[in-house]
């Protein structure tokens, strides 16, 4: 939905026939499948190792802050940089309707910093920027990603978005496939998404552990960030439908099955009836709503990191 209505240029809507049933895109006009996998193909970046996100470029492709105990992750960035970056991004937007402050407001989380792992007391340091220098005193604080990504070892969002934009332009039928029937492949990661990407040894059959990743599916995936809102208390990282009283962290969502702009689903996703901790008695007005059911996924946990997502699992009804 996200590369649709940005490819046709008008409002693309989605909805589900129903619980565990099929997605539905509503478009002006009919497309066929093909031509929907066809208009996807489009998006796939030309050089993914140069610009993994041709939709908002220059963003995934920013260059990583080297200071002392600075994390691996160039989206994680000092706070001076980004708050300068979104005023760049948000002026751009006004001016010539430039996307990349959605984006950029979507996978860098300004409200959620951690210090550098070995912050040291100097008294001032300088940050580089697009704009120039930033002066900053004390130890440098950066900001965090989208809890929709969970690195682990020296995974990075930018180099998962490369790893499936290159796995879909060697076939693109990938891209199709993730629309009708996933493909996997080995030694594919899937960007932590799927739970079914990580085999352990005991599953396979050669005795080994494996990476058996859905690119298309992960490709697709990856570009829905766009339409989480992020939020924090500037200890804690957060988005829309990103549940943290458990155990471990859960992404929480509807399946509606009225057709909804990209306006109207974020609206649903953030309604505090679907956060509600007692669903049987809010029943009727999810109903109102047009849901038809609300869904689950833990995070699950390794070693020293979060992994994929746990099955999912129907909270409602």
């Amino acid at each position: 939905m996200e590369l649709a209505d940005t490819a046709l240029d008008q409002t693309v809507r989605l909805s589900w026939h129903g619980l565990a049933a099929p997605a539905v895109l509503h478009t002006e006009r009919p497309l066929t499948l093909d031509q929907l996998a066809a208009l996807l193909v489009s998006f796939l970046p030309d050089e993914p190792a140069k610009e993994p996100l041709p939709a908002a470029p220059g963003i995934l492709g920013l260059p990583r802050h080297t200071g002392s105990g600075a994390p691996n992750d160039a989206l994680r960035m000092p706070i001076e940089q980004a708050l300068q970056l979104l005023r760049d991004f948000a002026t751009a937007e006004r001016l010539d309707n430039d996307p990349r402050a959605r984006w950029f407001a979507a996978l860098v989380n300004q409200l959620c910093v951690t210090p550098a792992k070995k912050a040291k007391d100097q008294p001032q340091q300088d940050v580089t920027a697009e704009t120039g220098p930033v002066r900053s005193h004390g130890p440098i604080w950066y900001t965090e990603s989208t809890p929709l990504f969970a690195a682990s070892g020296q995974m990075t969002l930018a180099n998962n978005w490369v790893k499936a934009a290159e796995q879909c332009r060697r076939d693109v039928a990938h891209v199709r496939a993730a629309l009708t029937g996933w493909i996997r492949v080995p030694d594919y990661t899937g960007a932590n998404l799927d739970h079914r990407s990580t085999g352990d040894a005991a599953m396979s059959g050669d005795g080994k552990p494996s990476q058996r990743g859905v690119p298309g599916a992960t490709w697709l995936a990856l570009h829905a960030f766009a339409a989480f809102r992020l939020t924090g208390d500037t200890m804690s990282s957060a988005t829309t439908a990103w549940e943290t009283s458990g155990d471990l962290p859960a992404l929480i969502w509807p399946v509606w099955t009225s057709p909804l702009s990209r306006s109207g689903i974020r609206a649903l996703l953030e309604h505090p009836i679907v956060r509600t901790g007692n669903l049987a008695r809010a029943a009727e007005s999810l109903i109102n709503l047009g849901v038809a059911g609300i869904c689950s996924a833990a995070r699950t946990k390794l070693s020293n990191s979060y992994g994929p997502f746990e099955p999912g699992q129907v909270l409602w009804p």
